[in-house]
Parts: structure tokens; sequence; C-alpha cells
């Protein structure tokens, strides 16, 4: 496959990379280019703002929770048809699972894709010493392709010519752009990142915005001619989630909305592959559901919205009904919040849906990482004896109010009690595990057919 590619990597994080990113997006988008956008790792909010920057929905590359074959599957089936893919990293560009492997880096899928980098540097109060740390990333790992740089929030031209000469010159690294400090460009942040795309009202303005950053201090002439020089990829089948032997009649109901917003492009085309009706849910909104035969409950931010949630009384009595009627329901992280019978937030109690025996409370601990499962009872997504490969992100904790079970033993990582996850009740499934069709695709047939 010939697909012009570029990955942005950052130094570290916060070193500007979304900003970066989005604003690239946009302005090779302004150029008539049909670009198809990228994130690194498990990450929904970043994929917001690419989607809406780019008008394409945004796709995640993830080499702890994919393995090499469904990175380049995911890659390519969703690349086909635009004129240039722009990856963002995550975290620093080496940093991976743990200390020493670089399984789930954003340098592996550089790699794994066989694409030009180009490294994103904080600068701020730095000269030559900008030049030391850009060579150890060249230096670090030779398989990585690391064609330029991009030095950001530099003091002022003084500087900026400093550290464009450092890089250049005693790194060896050609400088593609150079960004002053600047706060209009900067996105609005809260507890878990930035706040999500779906949630901000001047869209439009803050990208035009960035893209006209972009333009005045990036060559973006030359960062296009860098992805062009990409080499074609080796080919690599279409997965069959994507191409099912077996359809099914079945409407499935996504609370997806301003709270809701957490959800994998690639498993909503799962979904829509086998056959599923999709109907969209606003839980602040709509005080009925819909005729559907299933639900899913991705995650978000009900804590942000609890008093909203706690309002339309209509729609948790329905959520509630619908749970206890036996039908498929599937609620990850925000889904869980929503499903028990209270949400704490900074002491003030809001009453949830109610189905399930417990309250969730928001503390200001967070709890991060990829995460193992092993299923230890048969539920709507999963059998017993498989293997989950997942993530989680959330500054809730579960208190039960009564006995809760379960479906999932931890190996990696924490669950919603100690090593316990996946809390079933009737045919409702709740956990903190959050999937990726990828990571275990039996998750998509196996829902539809109990729906079914």
């Amino acid at each position: 496959m010939d697909m012009p590619r570029i990955v942005l990597g950052g130094l570290s994080t916060r070193v500007g990379k979304t900003v970066i990113s989005i604003g690239l997006m946009r302005a090779l988008r302004r150029r008539g280019l049909l670009v198809q956008p990228y994130k690194v790792g498990p990450d929904y909010i970043d994929p917001s703002y690419h989607c809406f920057a780019t008008g394409r929905p945004s796709r995640n590359l993830d080499g702890f929770l994919m393995d090499r074959k469904a990175v380049l599957e995911a890659f390519q089936r969703t690349a086909r048809g635009s004129d240039i893919a722009v990856v963002e990293g995550t975290m620093g560009f080496y940093d991976s699972h743990d200390a020493i492997e670089e399984r789930g880096s954003t340098a592996e899928v550089a790699k794994f894709l066989d694409s030009p980098v180009v490294l994103i540097a904080n600068v701020e109060r730095l000269a030559r010493t900008a030049a030391a740390m850009v060579l150890g990333y060249k230096l670090f790992d030779r398989g990585v392709r690391i064609e330029g740089a991009i030095l950001n929030k530099v003091g002022g031209e003084r500087h900026a010519g400093k550290v464009r000469l450092a890089v250049e010159r005693l790194a060896g690294l050609e400088v593609l752009g150079v960004l002053p400090r600047s706060e209009v460009v900067s996105i609005p942040e809260r507890h878990m990142g930035l706040v999500p795309a779906y949630e901000e009202e001047r869209l439009e303005e803050l990208f035009e915005g960035l893209a006209d950053f972009a333009e005045e201090h990036i060559d973006i002439d030359r960062v296009l001619e860098i992805a062009r020089l990409a080499p074609p990829m080796e080919e690599v089948e279409e997965s069959p989630l994507y191409h099912p032997d077996e359809l099914y009649k079945v409407r499935l109901g996504i609370v997806r909305d301003r709270v809701f917003s957490f959800y994998y492009q690639d498993l909503l085309d799962a979904f829509e592959a086998h056959g599923t009706k999709l109907r969209y849910i606003d839980s602040l909104k709509d005080g009925k559901l819909p005729d559907i035969d299933a639900l899913y409950i991705g995650g978000g931010f009900p804590e942000v919205f609890a008093q909203g949630l706690e309002g339309n009384e209509g729609l948790r009595k329905e959520v509630r009904e619908f749970c206890a009627s036996g039908r498929p329901v599937y609620a990850e992280c925000g889904g869980l919040m929503y499903l028990g019978k209270g949400l704490v937030v900074e002491g003030r109690k809001h009453a949830m849906a109610g189905f399930l025996p417990l309250r969730t409370v928001m503390s200001r601990a967070y709890h991060l990482g990829y995460t193992i499962g092993e299923v230890i009872k048969d539920n709507p997504m999963s059998r017993s004896g498989d293997r989950l490969l997942g993530h989680r992100f959330h500054y809730s904790t579960v208190e039960p109010l009564g006995r809760l079970e379960y479906a999932y033993r931890i190996t990696r990582g924490e669950g919603v009690i100690g090593e316990m996850d996946g809390i079933l009740k009737e045919r409702t499934l709740a956990t903190y595990l959050h999937l990726h069709p990828a990571s275990y695709p039996p998750m998509v047939p196996r829902f539809l057919a109990e729906a079914e």
C-alpha cells in the first residue's frame, strides 16, 4: 500500500503534540487534502478533536492492545481513499507499557507503519541542550525513521535562532518549525486531560486559529514532502470483523452525547458491519429509550454532568427497567457509574439509574494503565476462560451497597474492587475495563448474538 504518512511524536507529555497535530491536520485539509487522523494508544479525547478538525473519524493504533498485523489492518482499512495519514503519538516517544519493552509505544507503531517521524520538543528555557535531547532520541533506536523536529514554546527570535542552529548543526536533524509560546492556541483541560471536543462550542474558531498558527510557524510543504517519501507498506488482509459471515438483526442503543463520548470508532464500525442498526441516545435530553434490543453505555464524564443526569428521571427509569428486563447491556467506566444507585461528587450525592447495588465516589486519585483480565464467568461480551486486554482511566471508586457478582479477575492492573471486575447482574455487564475490538474480536458477535 502506497500511502503518504507522518508520525508526530513528543519528547515527553505536555510538549504540544495535540495542538500541533490538530493545527497541521486542519492546515492540510484547507489545502484540499483528505486527511486521515490516528492516535497512538488508548485515548478517546484527542481523537474527538482529530475528527472535527479533519471531517474523518480518528482511529486508535495501539501496540499493547493490538499486534503488528492488527495495527497495519486498522491503518490500511481506514486510510484508503485519503491523501495523507497523520498519526499523533502518545506520552513520550519511547514510553511504553513498562520500563524496558517498546510494546505500546509511539516508536513501535512508527516502526510497524514504516513511517517517517517528526519529533515535537518543548524547548522552553533550553538552547544547546535541546540538541542533546533530540540526538538521544535519534540514537536510541536506529530502526525509527526520525526525519525532522518541531520546536515548541520558544521565547523570542534570538532564542528561536539559537535552538534551531543547535538542533540542526549538533544533532543533524532538520527543523521543520519553531513555535512561540502562545495562550491563544491552548485547549481547555480538566482532570482526565483535554475537555472532549463534543463539549466545545467554538471548535471552528479554535481549529482555524490552530491552522493559522501552524501555517505561520511550520514548513507544512516540507512536512508533506517527507510524508510522501514514506515507502510502500506491506499489505495485510482486512479483519473478518468488518466482513462477517453472519449478520444480526439487532437494534443497538448507544448513549453518545456530551456526557458519554468514549467510544472506539472501530467498534461502532464492527457493529454496523454485522448488520446492526445503531440508535443514538442523549442522556441529558432524551426522556425515553428508543425501540432497541441491547444497550451500550461508554465512558465519559458523568461526574461533570451529574446534576443533569439526575434531573433526567425519565431516562434513568427507562434504563433501569431495560436492565431489569434481561436484555443485554454493556457499560464501560462512566456507564458503570451511571448504572449505580448514586454518584458522589465533592460530597454531594446524585441519583443515577439505580440498577446496580453500588455507588461511585469521585476522588483526586487516578487509576490509569493497561489492564489484563481473565474471564471467570460467561457474560454478554465474553466467555469463561478468555483473556482480555484493555485499559482503565478513572478518578472514581466503587462502594458496594449489596452483593456484587463478578465476571473478570484482573491479572494486571486494578479492578472495580481489588482484582475483581466485570460486575454482572441479569444480562448487564459493567466494568472499568475499556476494550478495543482488535484486542478481543469475539466481543462483537457474542454481544449481538445475545441481543438477537
